[in-house]
Formats: C-alpha cells, structure tokens, sequence
C-alpha cells in the first residue's frame, strides 16, 4: 500500500487529538486554513488544514538564510506557507530546503523552492524519480483519483459537522489539488547537495545537523536537530501513540541508526521539541528518548545473547514490556493481531542470524 494511504489510514485508527491552537490561521475561498505556530523568534511551524493529515513545514530564520524542513504533497499549499514563512520572518532569502525522505508528500512541493540549495540523503532523487516521474507517476495519478472518489462517497455518507465529514472533506480537496498540479507544470526538483551518513550546516548563528536513520521507513530517512534551539525535525518514524515497529522485510540497519540517534539524545545537549512532519501526529520529547532507549536496549541485549549462543525463545522471555519498558505499557502494541514488542526481538533476532560482519560491525 502506499505510503500517503497508509499515514491516512494510521491517523483515522490512532484519532489523534488536533495540534494545539496555532497564533494565526485564515481561510481564503475554498482553500484548506493555514496555521502558523511560532517556536521563539528563529523558529516557525506551519501546515494546512485541520482534519485532513498534511506536512508540518519547519522554518527556520539563521543569519546565512531561511532554512525550511519539509515540503508537501501540494504544491499551492507550499506557496502559501513560503509566503507565510515570508512574512513572519520578514525576509525571502531562502538559503536551503531540507527533505527527510524521498516521498512524494513530503517533496512534491521542492518545487517551490527551486531558487534554495536542496539538502536529502543520497537515496532521495531515485526514490523520487521513481514515484514522480513516467510509470510511478501514472500510478500516483491512478490512486489520488481513487481516493477522490471513496473519499467523496464516505463524506457524502458521513454526519454533516462530524470530524469523519470535515477529514474526507478536506482530503478530496486536497487531492482534487494535487492531482491537477502534477497534470499541469509539474517539475520534480531533486536535491544537489546529498550525504551519506551525516551531514552538518553551517548557518552562522544555527547549526543544522542531519543524520541519516534510513531502513525503517525509506532508505533515504534523516533525523534533523538543531541544537541552538533544542529541535528536532523527523520525517514518518513512529508516533506517541505507537510502539516503536521494526518490519521484518525492512533493511534497516540498527546499529548505523542507533548510532546517529544516539548523537542527538545522548550527546548531553537539550532537545526542547520534535517536529513529526504529519501535522495530525505528534512525538514528545521523552517519548522520543523512550524509542531510542528501547530499541538500543533491545539491540545491546540481543547480540549478547546471540554471541552467547542463546535460542530466539530465550530472547523472547528476556524483555517484556511491563516490566522492562513500562513507559510503553499503554502504547498500541499490537496491529492486524501482531504484537509489535515480539515482532521486533524476532527481526532482530533475525539480523543477527546474517553475516556478522554486517550485522555487529555498524553497532554504536
């Protein structure tokens, strides 16, 4: 299923409370509301709509230039927001453009930002090329077509007022928009500076650190933290809500990515917020060191048992949730019947069972 898809359907499960109430909003003609949250005087968060998920857009304002995080799936939706961004700062002199993975709701928008450097791990232009360009486009249009027309069906069957009208509301507009944006002018703009494993820029007075944590998600996942202003930016890991879910097909690689985690939470430096992109799902502070504590637990944990020659039964009865991750205890733990807690000690499990070199030499 697609990425879009999916997110949509995780955010009518978990019913995530509304973001908190923003210090501007507007709406103009049919168009979905613009919100604008400051986050002191060099930082801004903004995003559209109230029910339908779109991108929390992060804007920051450093002396060598705008530095914006994010883009959306539609392109007049980043219009508004750079106009906004302009506004707010009083300023236009965008410096970089920051995508956290390759997906087509978080870069549809570049385009927008066509005149700032483009920053993304170095997996980002072929998983956009593959999903805006010829076939993968073709399939994109398909889908935002279909979803239209469920969609409208479901508003049309829903409660007038209620929250499952205004969210199949504003998702057919949103994709009614989207649709005739790709159809008409659409340009994928890739990003020209790429990176590996981290990534450090240098903005004067910020500094914007981007460490990459693919596998889970895309390859092409970054973690952004700016620690002048204790933030931290994801693209699509794991809400508050949710236990932290390794799939098993996924290639990820645990190590490499505790290891880049661990630059931001166990570095002693302050984190003050984490931007989720999603602008219908939110991750807090300490819910963000929770996951990283968990999953390094769990890491460490395991490959001492397996160089120990234990069973996969063993590394199943040594962690349980309640008693060794309480924090989590009243998460979703379990999606479509699988509970994720054992899942992710058997895809562990089962990384170790590979090549020891690939699977020991990345750890942190």
């Amino acid at each position: 299923m697609r990425k879009f898809t999916r997110f949509v359907a995780i955010a009518t499960l978990l019913l995530l409370a509304s973001w908190p109430m923003p210090i501007t909003a507007g709406q103009v003609g049919d168009e979905l509301p613009l919100h604008i949250q400051k986050f002191g005087d060099r930082v801004l968060f903004a995003w559209v709509g109230d029910y339908m998920q779109t991108i929390r857009v992060v804007a920051l304002s450093t002396a060598r230039g705008i530095v914006v995080i994010e883009t959306n799936l539609s392109r007049s939706a980043d219009v508004r927001i750079r106009q906004a961004i302009e506004k707010e700062f009083g300023r236009k002199d965008f410096k970089h453009l920051i995508n956290t993975h390759f997906h087509h709701d978080h870069t549809c928008g570049n385009q927008v930002y066509a005149d700032a450097t483009i920053v993304g791990h170095q997996t980002v232009p072929e998983g956009m090329r593959g999903e805006l360009t010829g076939e993968g486009l073709g399939k994109l249009l398909e889908m935002f077509k279909s979803h239209v027309q469920d969609w409208g069906e479901r508003q049309r069957k829903a409660a007038p007022d209620s929250r499952e009208y205004h969210f199949f509301r504003e998702g057919v507009l949103l994709v009614k928009t989207t649709i005739a944006e790709l159809q008409e002018g659409f340009t994928p703009t890739y990003p020209s500076i790429l990176f590996d494993k981290a990534l450090i820029l240098d903005m004067g007075d910020m500094t914007v650190e981007l460490y990459a944590v693919g596998g889970t998600h895309t390859p092409s996942d970054i973690m952004v933290f700016v620690p002048e202003e204790g933030l931290v930016a994801i693209g699509d890991m794991w809400p508050d809500q949710v236990l932290p879910y390794l799939r098993k097909e996924a290639p990820w690689d645990l190590g490499a990515i505790l290891e880049n985690w661990g630059r931001i939470v166990d570095g002693g430096r302050e984190i003050k917020h984490v931007n989720m992109a999603h602008s219908d799902m939110g991750l807090s502070v300490e819910t963000y060191k929770q996951q990283y504590r968990y999953l390094k637990t769990l890491w460490d944990g395991l490959r001492e048992m397996h160089k120990r020659g234990a069973t996969l039964e063993d590394a199943k009865k040594k962690y349980a949730i309640e008693r060794d991750f309480p924090y989590f205890k009243d998460r979703l733990l379990k999606v479509r019947d699988v509970n994720i807690h054992e899942n992710n000690v058997e895809a562990i499990w089962a990384k170790l069972g590979g090549s020891a070199s690939s699977s020991e030499g990345r750890s942190s």
